[in-house]
């Protein structure tokens, strides 16, 4: 009943540490949902046709082994059971039988005519549902040691078809601002507030506390555009 996509761990998605980024292992996840959700029949272009299009709200990521380059994997993803305006979906990365990464995400259907959500119980997402795996993400609560760190431009490689920030590239605007040397990011948790489009600056404000370390990125009209919390690991 879960979705599987194989693939490998692409030369051009590891970092200087030579292992793959973390923005990579979420791209290959949602990749195997994008190919679920088309081979169903709710493509980009059809949920847009019907004024439909999906919206990440909140994202929890776990990496637990480093990816190396050309490692075969298998991306697989599955919706959960989903109640209100939230759609559950869950994520994992195998390789050789074993998981290696996973995530859990949250997403709002809109309504483009009117930006209006719509709830589960009136989408039929037409796919079977499995239990959680065992992750569950809610808000992030942000520490007041808070400070500004720096800008972030959103630029070309940023966006995608929406020109907005995509949202497996936050990650790497995070990772510009952490100490990864011989480090990989083990535990990532972002909230996902304000889209910021292309040519936007971002404020960047960052604290350490209790071993984690947090990002608020905020928009030129003062909007926050997303929180995070990410946990760091030796490699």
């Amino acid at each position: 009943m879960e979705y599987r996509m194989k693939t490998e761990v692409d030369v051009h998605d590891v970092d200087y540490n030579g292992i793959a980024r973390a923005s990579s292992i979420l791209k290959y996840m949602q990749s195997a949902a994008q190919s679920q959700l088309t081979e169903s029949g709710m493509s980009y272009d059809n949920l847009k046709n019907n004024n439909r299009a999906f919206i990440l709200s909140r994202l929890k990521l776990e990496i637990l082994k480093p990816l190396k380059a050309h490692t075969p994997i298998s991306a697989i993803t599955y919706p959960c059971e989903s109640r209100g305006f939230s759609f559950l979906r869950c994520y994992a990365i195998e390789c050789d039988g074993e998981v290696v990464a996973r995530a859990i995400s949250v997403w709002a259907l809109v309504d483009t005519t009117n930006r209006s959500l719509v709830k589960v119980r009136d989408f039929d997402l037409g796919l079977p549902t499995l239990p959680q795996n065992g992750l569950t993400v809610g808000a992030t609560k942000m520490p007041s040691t808070l400070v500004d760190i720096g800008g972030y431009g959103v630029h070309y490689g940023d966006v995608d078809q929406n020109r907005h920030m995509n949202n497996t590239r936050y990650p790497d605007m995070y990772s510009n601002f952490l100490p990864l040397h011989g480090k990989m990011i083990r535990s990532i948790t972002i909230n996902y507030s304000n889209e910021a489009q292309i040519g936007e600056k971002l404020r960047v404000q960052r604290a350490e506390e209790n071993g984690y370390f947090y990002f608020r990125t905020v928009r030129g009209d003062g909007r926050t555009n997303s929180e995070a919390q990410i946990e760091l690991c030796d490699i």
